[in-house]
């Protein structure tokens, strides 16, 4: 299992695609009202991805943009988005996701040693939430949660 994992961080840093630095393009994956109104949304604290190591700034711009082999999760967003036909369901699940994603990414993008959220969980999230948007999208909040509660789980032991 940890060949699995240490020969996918290796493919992913070796073919990643990323058309630019990791710290320049950070900026563009935080919304600073989204941060600042983050206790709307969810009791996890949300952390802050400006204070990443520069290393796991780049997993987290990885994590957040994708590679060659994987959808990164500004993609899977998008898609989940253009499922749905109502505005104002939208834009709610649009902060849901973002703010998610923030949560997510920053977790992942540490050390293999330390971080409590695998890219397996990563692949069983994206593919669950991509399936019910495309299924059933007005459940789409109910599994949000269900994985923010996760997440909050995997975070706070």
């Amino acid at each position: 299992m940890y060949l699995h994992i240490f020969i996918l961080t290796v493919a992913v840093l070796e073919f990643s695609m990323l058309p630019f630095s990791a710290t320049s393009s950070l900026a563009e994956h935080i919304d600073s009202k989204e941060l600042k109104s983050s206790g709307k949304f969810c009791s996890i604290p949300l952390p802050d991805p400006e204070k990443l190591s520069a290393e796991e700034k780049e997993w987290f711009t990885t994590f957040q943009e994708g590679t060659f082999y994987a959808q990164g999760w500004k993609d899977i967003t998008s898609k989940i988005l253009n499922k749905i036909t109502k505005e104002s369901e939208k834009e709610k699940l649009r902060r849901s996701l973002n703010l998610l994603g923030i949560r997510i990414g920053c977790e992942w993008s540490k050390d293999n040693s330390i971080r409590k959220i695998t890219t397996d969980m990563l692949e069983q999230w994206g593919a669950k939430l991509q399936k019910t948007a495309e299924e059933k999208p007005d459940e789409l909040p109910v599994l949000i949660a269900n994985i923010r509660q996760k997440v909050f789980e995997l975070v706070t032991d």
